[in-house]
């Protein structure tokens, strides 16, 4: 079933090596931006919260002297895999951030009314939910990776997009029983990547 194998980022930031700025945004933005909108940040606040979270893990003041899409690509990020798990270190730096972001506009705000970004469990459940997408995305993306096109297609057709079986073996002009298949495998496969990927 597999053909290629490529390593994911979260595997190449855990093993230390260098990712570019570019490669780290795209992949990483949704999460932050997701993050602090579940903890009750405006559009503009997360905005901001993806550019400090960024800096931060980049060491990088590029704030004002860039477009976050254009940063140049020697802007690199490099993990030292001593610190632990990579996803404990990520979660600090966003949680820590988008509270910055809470104390900016406290004036507007009595303590109460500050939302539960300041709760740990709260935040902590935020994080695993978006993380889990994340990871499942992340996940996705591999698995398509490493089967035939015709096998991923009849898998998300099917298993994720939830069509009628003989529709996708039509559609795709297989068997009923290859489609079954297909599904069983990637669904396997999909555990698999996940339970890799989860433990960094």
């Amino acid at each position: 079933m597999a053909f290629t194998t490529k390593k994911s980022l979260l595997a190449r930031v855990r093993a230390g090596d260098n990712v570019s700025w570019n490669e780290f945004y795209a992949t990483y933005r949704p999460l932050i931006f997701l993050c602090g909108r579940d903890c009750g940040l405006t559009y503009d606040e997360n905005e901001e919260l993806v550019q400090l979270v960024m800096c931060e893990i980049f060491h990088k003041d590029i704030l004002g002297k860039y477009n976050p899409d254009e940063v140049p690509p020697d802007v690199t990020f490099h993990y030292d895999p001593a610190r632990g798990r990579f996803r404990h270190y990520f979660k600090g730096i966003v949680r820590n951030q988008s509270l910055k972001l809470y104390r900016k506009r406290k004036e507007f705000f009595d303590i109460d009314s500050i939302p539960e970004i300041a709760d740990d469990t709260h935040f902590d459940n935020v994080w695993e939910e978006e993380w889990r997408r994340h990871i499942f995305t992340q996940a996705l993306d591999e698995l398509r990776a490493q089967v035939q096109p015709v096998t991923f297609s009849a898998f998300e057709m099917y298993a994720i997009q939830e069509h009628p079986v003989k529709e996708v073996a039509d559609f795709l002009q297989l068997s009923v029983n290859s489609v079954y298949v297909a599904k069983n495998r990637c669904i396997a496969a999909l555990q698999k990547i996940i339970e890799k990927l989860d433990k960094r």
